[in-house]
């Protein structure tokens, strides 16, 4: 069963006190994060650090993601060593640029899956994209591991590198092609983080555009993001009742022999009866 990934929770790794406190919150996965919002002098004490937390079984209780450094940055290697032992449910890949990337990744994992006696393939990746050669090469990248279980939209680096501005009717065509990736990878699509966590309108409306697209959920900066990003990407109550209806009706006219419907004024064939039960399905507890 695929893990709920509505909202996604960055938290330093070099500040413990903010990770046990990320605990509180009701975010489905909890990201720390050695990348970004560690200095290069806090590197070390930060693996210590999320190596501890890992560690610690009341951390269990939801996904917990190591936002490693990029395999560009020379620390991957320190990163997965010091912290994949600990058993995180996934390690995320910022700026994955080619399937060398994570397949680098990949290997290092299986030799110490191997050491250490962890399940064989059981710590998946998520790569981040964030580069136009990234973007472009998505689907090449994803495949290229199956311990893949979710790409994620980095926005920030990507307008860094391009200028590209982000306003969602810019954005919108990029996203869509990060969601079409996944789709083919049968992956999770998870949005770029809001970077204003003080205006809950934008962020609304940035989870709204990014559920219309097709992304499963988002990435959080503050614990404040995470209750609006939870309820953006679950189904409202209408859409529930109407998709339980459209699956019984489809399904009493597929039994008589019939494969289109009228559905309240509506063509319903087997494409609407599949989307109305991936809509179903993120219902389903993780």
């Amino acid at each position: 069963m695929r893990a709920l990934r509505r909202s996604k929770l960055f938290v330093p790794g070099n500040k413990p006190e903010l990770m046990r406190k990320a605990l509180r919150s009701q975010a489905d996965s909890l990201s720390l994060d050695l990348e970004d919002a560690v200095p290069l002098a806090q590197k070390a004490h930060a693996r210590a650090e999320v190596r501890a937390f890992l560690d610690d079984a009341d951390c269990r209780d939801r996904e917990i993601v190591v936002r490693v450094n990029s395999r560009d940055s020379g620390l991957l290697l320190a990163d997965l060593m010091s912290t994949a032992p600990a058993q995180p449910n996934v390690v995320n890949i910022p700026k994955v640029e080619s399937a060398r990337d994570l397949q680098f990744a990949d290997d290092v994992l299986t030799h110490l899956e191997h050491e250490y006696e962890i399940a064989p393939g059981s710590i998946r990746l998520m790569p981040t994209f964030e580069s136009a050669r990234g973007i472009r090469l998505a689907v090449e990248i994803c495949q290229s591991s199956p311990r893949v279980v979710a790409l994620q939209f980095g926005m920030g680096d990507l307008k860094a590198s391009t200028g590209t501005a982000s306003r969602p009717d810019i954005l919108r065509s990029i996203r869509l092609q990060l969601v079409l990736a996944a789709a083919e990878c049968g992956i999770d699509a998870l949005d770029s983080a809001y970077p204003d966590f003080s205006d809950s309108a934008g962020f609304a409306a940035d989870c709204a555009e990014a559920r219309a697209l097709g992304f499963r959920g988002k990435s959080c900066i503050h614990p404040s993001q995470v209750a609006m990003c939870n309820s953006s990407f679950l189904p409202s109550t209408d859409e529930i009742e109407d998709a339980r209806a459209l699956i019984q009706a489809y399904e009493e006219a597929r039994s008589a022999g019939t494969g289109a419907i009228n559905f309240k004024g509506r063509l319903v064939d087997e494409a609407h009866w599949l989307d109305a039960r991936r809509l179903l399905a993120c219902l389903a507890p993780h």
